[in-house]
């Protein structure tokens, strides 16, 4: 995937931050920058990449993402907590009807599958920070393709 944004700072020696445009689909959510985020950001995402060219600051760059990586990252935050729900629903449902307890199965069911799915999502949260020093989610500047001035659609 190939993406414009104009660096902001040079954040370690092949490291920098990078303000990119929002995609159509996120601008309308507001939870990146929300109500109250600085007016100058909005529609906009400020993103740390790895920068092997030595980019500097000021200047519109090309990054590329593997889309290996982003379907990957889709399939962690997307699809596995769904997965996670929807085992936990039927492991529970079943669960119940097997011990024949008193209990409503498909509300066991919903429990145990609530309870996996924010499982999943602690799991995440939890490596996150892993993830973040990590070279593998990150964008890689590419190429420096202008100085200044406004960012290309």
């Amino acid at each position: 995937m190939e993406q414009f944004g104009q660096v902001v700072e040079i954040t370690e020696e092949n490291k920098a931050l990078v303000k990119v445009h929002q995609h159509q689909a996120c601008q309308g959510c507001g939870a990146c920058i929300g109500f109250f985020g600085d007016p100058a950001l909005r529609g906009h995402l400020l993103v740390e990449v790895i920068n092997p060219i030595g980019a500097r600051e000021g200047e519109i760059v090309r990054l590329e993402t593997r889309t290996q990586e982003v379907l990957y990252a889709a399939f962690l935050l997307y699809l596995l907590p769904v997965f996670a729900l929807l085992a936990g629903l039927f492991a529970g449902r079943n669960l119940l009807i097997g011990r024949n307890l008193s209990l409503s199965p498909d509300l066991g069911g919903l429990v145990l599958g609530l309870a996996g799915m924010v499982l999943v999502f602690l799991i995440l949260r939890g490596q996150e920070k892993k993830f973040q020093a990590g070279r593998r989610f990150k964008a890689v500047i590419t190429a420096v393709v202008g100085r200044g001035g406004q960012l290309p659609d």
